[in-house]
């Protein structure tokens, strides 16, 4: 059972704001399988923007969000 969450993912997308390659966060969380799932359902939501099938980045909606939680 993966340790990896959603928000886990998008912490990272959101702390770092930059454009992340897939495999840059399967390295930094360490599973691949949970990674793939996370991003497509925050792509699915709206929070993950999809540059091309190998990069990706936090939304402005994912960005704001973040802004106004702390």
């Amino acid at each position: 059972m993966s340790t990896i969450t959603i928000e886990g993912v998008l912490c990272t997308l959101t702390t770092e704001d930059r454009v992340w390659t897939v495999e840059e966060l399967i390295r930094f969380h360490g599973d691949r399988a949970a990674v793939k799932d996370a991003l497509a359902e925050l792509t699915r939501a709206g929070l993950v923007n999809r540059i091309n099938k190998r990069t990706v980045c936090a939304s402005r909606a994912a960005l704001a969000a973040e802004e106004w939680s702390t």
